[in-house]
């Protein structure tokens, strides 16, 4: 399974409420690009910076218009075969 994740600022030493305006961020430019998502599955990094779910493609090369529109929308992209806690 391939993770297309949209890569927000860092997390560290922010406290819950500086976190959520972060998120917001994220989901209000999404929201005005004309994109909205129905849950929004934020990521743990290991890094502590933000990240958001995207999209999840059995097949990296399906992930490829998401990717591009995304990116054109500003953000940046990672992909990842496997998020935490997949592992239980």
């Amino acid at each position: 399974m391939y993770y297309v994740l949209i890569r927000g600022p860092s997390y560290k030493g922010l406290d819950f409420e500086a976190r959520e305006d972060i998120r917001n961020g994220l989901r209000q430019t999404l929201e005005a690009n004309g994109l909205r998502y129905v849950q929004y599955n934020w990521v743990w990094d290991e890094e502590d910076r933000c990240l958001l779910e995207a999209g999840k493609y059995e097949h990296k090369d399906d992930a490829f218009h998401l990717i591009k529109a995304l990116e054109s929308m500003g953000f940046e992209i990672c992909i990842r075969t496997s998020l935490p806690g997949d592992e239980y």
